[in-house]
């Protein structure tokens, strides 16, 4: 039967081994968790800026919603405006045609 320096000499190289691969290993975690934190950042720092460019989007969008519906009441207002004057003239006009309605039946009876 060996003795404990004998089995201590047989561990002694296992575990070293072990240990070296165990430092191998720590070094790729560390190494794997650098290249997610890195990626974790530029995926945040995308995702941030097309949260901002989304904003953006959406301020214009309701920026011209808001414009085109000014845009919309300046128009009917100017349409309104337009009818009562075509509406004007439309009254001056009937009042010429009476008026010559009225010449013409005073130059009938004149001419009787």
């Amino acid at each position: 039967m060996p003795t404990a320096d004998q089995r201590l000499d047989q561990l002694e190289p296992v575990i070293s081994e072990m240990l070296a691969r165990l430092d191998e290993t720590a070094a790729k975690v560390e190494r794997v968790s650098a290249q997610v934190r890195q990626l974790t950042l530029t995926v945040t720092n995308s995702i941030t800026a097309q949260s901002d460019n989304i904003e953006f989007s959406l301020n214009k969008t309701v920026q011209l919603e808001q414009g085109q519906n000014e845009l919309r009441q300046e128009m009917n207002q100017r349409f309104e405006q337009m009818d009562q004057g075509f509406e004007q003239v439309n009254q001056r006009f009937e009042q010429v045609n009476q008026r010559f309605d009225q010449l013409f039946d005073y130059l009938k009876e004149k001419l009787k």
